[in-house]
C-alpha cells in the first residue's frame, strides 16, 4: 500500500531550520551574535514563543550560546562537529559526514523470544518479535554492527514480513511508513566490547583482527513521539570511522 503518512514538522523544529540557515548565511569571521529576538522572528515569519522554543533547543544542542544581557550568539566550535552524540543521526549519515563512503549489508531478520527484551519494550511474553541484524561499512571498512529489536506489529504483521525481509535502509522508516509510528528519542547505555566478545559478529566477518578491536556499545530503548518504547537496539561503533562529539553544559557549583 501507497504510504500516505504526512511528514509535518512542528513550527519549532521549522524555526530551528530557518535560525540554521541564517546562520549558514552568517560571517563568522566578523561577528557570531544573532538579532534580537524581535528581529528574528520577523526575519523568519515567527512568534517570538516558538522562536524561544527553537533557541532554546539550539542552546541545548550547544549551536548557540545564550548571554544574559547581551544577547544570543552561534557556538563557532559546534559547526566543526561532524557526528553529534546529540541530536543522533542515522549511520549512514554518521559514516559520510565523516568522509566515507557508507554502504550497509543487511545480514539477517528473524523472528525471536526473548523475554528480557521484551519486557523492556513493555509486551507481553506472546508478542512477537522480528531481531533484525545489520553491518556498516566506511569505504569498505566494518564500522558499526547493528542489532533492532522490535514488535512485528510495527511492520504490519506476517503478512508483510516478507518484503521487509529484503529492506536495507532505515527501520526506523520502515516502521513509520507502516504503522505511523516515528522514533523520537532514545535512552542509552554506554559501554565497551572487544570484537571476540560481540555475539555472531566473528563469524560474520572473516577478518580476525576483528576478535581484538575494542567497540563503543550503545544499548537501549528507542520511543516513539507518542513516548512508547518501540525499538530496542544495540549498536557496536568502530570509533576509529565514527567519532561522536558533543557540546556540554557544565553544572558546577561554584559557591563552595
Amino acid at each position: 500500500m501507497e504510504n500516505l503518512h504526512i511528514n509535518v514538522m512542528s513550527l519549532s523544529e521549522q524555526a530551528k531550520d530557518k535560525i540554521r540557515q541564517y546562520i549558514s548565511t552568517m560571517d563568522l569571521e566578523k561577528s557570531n551574535k544573532l538579532p534580537r529576538e524581535e528581529t528574528m522572528a520577523n526575519l523568519i515569519g515567527v512568534s517570538r514563543i516558538t522562536l524561544r522554543t527553537a533557541l532554546n533547543d539550539l542552546a541545548c544542542e550547544g549551536i548557540i550560546l545564550r548571554r544574559q544581557g547581551k544577547g544570543t550568539f552561534v557556538n563557532v566550535d559546534s559547526l566543526n562537529i561532524n557526528v553529534k552524540f546529540n541530536p543522533v543521526m542515522e549511520f549512514t549519515d554518521m559514516i559520510r559526514n565523516s568522509g566515507y563512503r557508507p554502504s550497509v549489508q543487511l545480514l539477517e531478520i528473524q523472528f525471536v523470544s526473548a523475554k528480557s527484551i521484551a519486557a523492556e519494550l513493555q509486551l507481553s511474553e506472546n508478542d512477537k518479535l522480528v531481531m533484525c541484524e545489520k553491518i556498516f561499512f566506511a569505504d569498505e571498512n566494518l564500522c558499526a554492527y547493528c542489532i533492532d529489536y522490535f514488535p512485528l506489529t510495527a511492520i504490519g504483521g506476517e503478512e508483510a514480513f516478507d518484503n521487509f525481509s529484503n529492506y536495507q535502509n532505515s527501520v526506523f522508516t520502515y516502521i513509520y511508513g507502516h504503522s505511523g509510528h516515528k522514533i523520537i528519542w532514545d535512552k542509552v547505555k554506554i559501554k565497551t566490547a572487544i570484537g571476540e566478545d560481540i555475539p555472531n559478529l566473528s563469524s560474520r566477518i572473516s577478518d580476525k583482527n576483528i576478535n581484538n578491536k575494542p567497540f563503543l556499545l550503545l544499548e537501549g530503548v528507542n520511543y516513539d513521539d507518542h513516548d512508547t518504547p518501540l525499538v530496542y537496539a544495540k549498536e557496536y561503533v568502530d570509533t576509529d570511522f565514527i567519532q561522536f562529539s558533543m557540546i556540554r553544559q557544565r553544572n558546577i557549583n561554584y559557591s563552595k
